[in-house]
């Protein structure tokens, strides 16, 4: 039990003297770690808001299958059950033909005379969805089309959509390539300063080595030190991004009211531990592959 709190409180005393010895590479490591980081936490943020946006779109794009007059109503009802469980829909509205006609009475108050003269109800009865899931509107659209002995045309905006989905593709891509991007920076300021580290004590680590020293015991402190790094630029970074969203995203907000952006407390908190853990990770796994490649332990 005395060996191992000796061994915990030297690998602890080790790591805060080499940061304290190398004060100038872990500032600048630190420094960086939280430029990278709050960068990335911009970065989630603005896709986060990409994808609110597009998700707002998609659920607004329709699609309205046109009912024969002489559908079987048993029918209708039958495919709008189906359809009001099936993953992506959002919502159903069944618009009959009574319907129809009072909303296009109210939309086209110049043209009642139109209806007048036909002296009959020329509108059908329709099916309108909105989308959760704008993917999926092609698809279903040609299941609907297909269905030709209820729907007599099925109408959907495909370009809208396909550009939704173009969106959406690029934001996830972009958004992947930008995390990996951003975490290597951070990955490769830590294996230097770690790298650095090593080298200044490459004698102390021959000594420890020939004395039977474990791997453990060698390699601990190195990955304190990195873990130290990245926890603490991800702390600034996660206490700047806090203290922004309070102070500016209500203003934000109010001005460009037409962006969804997320300003929610639950939201940021999690953004901010996201980081910090994100931090934490990218310090020990930099320090770890830093020592294994520079030391042959």
């Amino acid at each position: 039990m005395k060996t191992s709190l000796y061994s915990l409180r030297y690998v602890l005393g080790s790591a805060v003297n080499g940061l304290w010895r190398n004060r100038t590479m872990s500032i600048g490591a630190i420094i960086t770690t939280t430029i990278m980081l709050i960068t990335l936490a911009a970065f989630l943020a603005i896709n986060d808001t990409l994808n609110q946006m597009v998700s707002a779109l998609g659920r607004k794009s329709n699609l309205i299958a046109y009912v024969r007059d002489d559908a079987r109503p048993s029918d209708v009802t039958r495919i709008i059950r189906d359809l009001q469980g099936q993953s992506g829909v959002a919502e159903v509205v069944f618009v009959t033909k009574e319907d129809a006609l009072r909303i296009f009475q109210e939309r086209f108050t110049d043209q009642t005379d139109v209806i007048d003269i036909l002296q009959a109800n020329p509108l059908p009865a329709s099916v309108e969805l909105r989308m959760e899931n704008p993917a999926i509107l092609p698809s279903l659209a040609d299941e609907l089309r297909e269905l030709s002995d209820t729907f007599e045309t099925v109408v959907v905006p495909l370009d809208v959509v396909e550009r939704l989905i173009a969106v959406s593709n690029v934001s996830r891509v972009a958004g992947t390539v930008m995390v990996i991007a951003l975490t290597g920076v951070t990955l490769f300021v830590v294996v230097n300063t770690i790298r650095v580290a090593v080298y200044a004590r490459r004698q102390e680590i021959e000594i420890m080595k020939l004395v039977g020293a474990t791997d453990w015991f060698v390699r601990g402190p190195f990955i304190i030190e990195g873990a130290f790094i990245g926890v603490f630029g991800a702390t600034m970074a996660a206490g700047a991004m806090v203290a922004l969203y309070a102070q500016v995203g209500p203003s934000i907000t109010q001005i460009i009211s037409f962006l969804p952006i997320n300003t929610n407390v639950a939201y940021v908190r999690s953004l901010a531990l996201f980081i910090v853990l994100v931090g934490l990770v990218v310090g020990s796994i930099g320090s770890y592959f830093s020592v294994r490649r520079y030391l042959a332990v």
